[in-house]
C-alpha cells in the first residue's frame, strides 16, 4: 500500500501530537506514524510540569565529580552503569564537555527562552481548544521546589536570582513558608522555592486529547506502524518504507524521542541522543493534598496532582534499553515522598510505570534541518522536560520547513553543533 502526504511525521508522543497541530495551522496535511500508540512512550507517565523554571540542563559546571558515584551507585537519582563502556564514549565525551561553565550557560539560555515560549503557546492552545476535562489542560498554579540540605537551598536560592533576572518570578521560602503552601512537608524539608508562573497537564489525556482534535480537523495517525527504511533521491526524502506499506512525502519530522539514535543510523545521521530510563508512581491523591506540583529537589523527584490522582516521577537510568523494571530504582521515589512529604508511595500505587527519556549531551533538544536530507527536519532530544517544550518544538518546526527565522542561532539547537 503506498499513501502520500505532505508532512510525515515520525513519533505520535506529545513533540510529534504538538507538531502536527501547528503543521495543520500552518496549511500542511500531516500523516503521524508510530510503533506504538499515541502517546504510548515518555509522554504517557511522565511529570506532567509545564515549567518555565526548569531550564537547567542536567550537566553543570562541576558534573564531573558526580560521574564516579553515577557510574557506581545505583541508588543515586542518577545511575550510569553504561558510562565507561566504549560504545558510549563519544556521548559522555560531549556531556562532560557540555558541563564547562560557557556551553552551560549558553545551554541554560536556550532553555529558558524555549520553555518561556512554550508555556505562552499552551496559554493559547487552552484558549484555542477546550479539552474534555478541566484537570486534562494546561493550568497555572505555580510549583514549588523544597530542599534537604542547607547546601541544595542556597543553591536553588541562586537559580531563582537568575530566574528573576530573566524577568520571570520566583520567591525563596524558609521553612515557615513552606508550611504554609504545602503542610505536608516534613520537618526535614529546610526551605523552598516557589515558581508562581509554573503550570502543569495530565500529560496522557492532553496529547491524546490535542491529537483528537488534530483528527477533527483532518490530521492523520497511523499507529503500529514501525519505520523500516527511507528512499531519498539526492539529498531530499522522497518515501518512506514502513510495516504498514509505502509512504511518499514531500518533507518529514523525525519526532521520534530516545529512539532517534537508532533511527537516524539507519539513516546515515550521527544523533547523539541516549535513553535514560524514568520512572513513575500513579497513586490516589491523599486527601487535602494542594493542586500545586513538587520538585524534591536533591531527589530529582516531581510529584503533580491530577484530579483524583498523584504522579510521582523522577530518577535517570543511563542502561540503553533496558526495560526491565528494578524495584530498588522505583523504591527511590517512593522513599523520597516518605521524606519530605511524610507518605510512601508502594502501598497505594495504581500503576508503576518506567519508560525512555531523549538525552543529547548539553541538555538541549534537537530542532533543526537534517544535515543530510533538506526536507528532513529533526524535533528530539527532549531529556525531561518535552512536556514543557512540547509546543514550541511544533511552531519552530513549521518555521524551519518554510525557511523562516526561528530566534535561534544554529549553534543553539541544530544537530551541526556536536560536529
Amino acid at each position: 500500500m503506498t499513501q502520500q502526504c505532505d508532512v510525515l511525521v515520525i513519533g505520535a508522543g506529545v513533540i510529534g501530537v504538538c507538531t502536527a497541530h501547528y503543521l495543520l495551522e500552518a496549511g500542511f496535511q500531516p500523516l503521524v506514524v508510530d510503533k506504538g500508540e499515541i502517546c504510548a512512550g515518555a509522554s504517557y507517565a511522565n511529570g506532567g510540569l509545564v515549567a518555565p523554571s526548569s531550564w537547567t540542563p542536567v550537566t553543570y559546571p562541576g558534573v564531573a565529580r558526580a560521574l564516579p558515584r553515577w557510574v557506581q551507585d545505583a541508588s543515586s537519582p542518577v545511575y550510569a552503569p553504561l558510562a565507561c563502556q566504549p560504545a558510549y564514549a563519544a556521548w559522555w565525551t560531549a556531556f562532560l564537555r557540555a558541563s564547562r561553565a560557557r556551553a552551560w550557560t549558553r545551554a541554560t539560555r536556550t532553555l529558558r527562552q524555549l520553555a518561556a515560549r512554550s508555556v505562552d503557546l499552551y496559554r493559547e492552545l487552552a484558549e484555542a481548544w477546550e479539552p474534555n476535562e478541566p484537570n486534562d489542560g494546561f493550568g497555572t498554579r505555580g510549583s514549588l521546589q523544597l530542599f534537604l540540605s542547607a547546601s541544595g537551598f542556597r543553591q536553588g536560592a541562586q537559580r531563582a536570582r537568575m530566574h528573576r533576572t530573566s524577568g520571570a518570578a520566583a520567591a525563596v521560602l524558609g521553612p515557615e513558608a513552606v508550611q504554609t503552601r504545602m503542610p505536608w512537608a516534613t520537618a526535614a524539608v529546610v526551605g523552598g522555592i516557589l515558581y508562581p508562573e509554573d503550570g502543569q497537564v495530565s500529560p496522557s489525556a492532553f496529547v491524546q486529547g490535542l491529537a483528537a482534535h488534530v483528527k477533527s480537523r483532518g490530521g492523520r495517525f497511523q499507529t503500529h506502524t514501525e519505520v523500516l527504511e527511507v528512499e531519498a533521491a539526492g539529498d531530499r526524502v522522497r518515501a518512506v518504507r514502513t510495516t504498514r506499506g509505502v509512504v511518499e512525502c514531500q518533507a518529514a519530522v523525525m519526532a521520534a524521542g530516545a529512539w532517534s539514535g537508532r533511527l537516524g543510523r539507519a539513516l546515515g545521521l550521527r544523533i547523539p541522543v541516549q535513553p535514560a530510563k524514568g520512572y513513575s508512581y500513579t497513586l490516589p491523591r491523599p486527601p487535602h493534598f494542594p493542586d500545586m506540583p513538587v520538585a524534591l529537589s536533591e531527589s530529582k523527584v516531581f510529584v503533580n496532582p491530577l484530579g483524583s490522582l498523584l504522579r510521582v516521577a523522577g530518577t535517570l537510568e543511563f542502561s540503553g534499553f533496558d526495560d526491565r523494571l528494578y524495584p530498588q530504582r522505583a523504591r527511590l521515589l517512593s522513599q523520597a515522598t516518605q521524606t519530605y512529604l511524610g507518605f510512601a508511595c508502594e502501598p497505594h500505587a495504581v500503576e508503576i510505570w518506567r519508560g525512555w527519556r531523549p538525552m543529547t549531551p548539553d541538555g538541549v533538544p534537537i530542532i533543526g534541518r537534517s544535515p543530510r536530507y533538506r526536507n528532513l527536519v529533526l524535533a528530539t532530544g527532549h531529556n525531561m522536560i518535552g512536556m514543557t517544550l512540547g509546543p514550541v518544538t511544533g511552531q519552530l518546526v513549521v518555521r524551519v520547513l518554510r525557511d523562516e527565522p526561528t530566534g535561534f542561532e544554529s549553534r543553539d539547537l541544530d544537530l551541526s553543533r556536536f560536529a
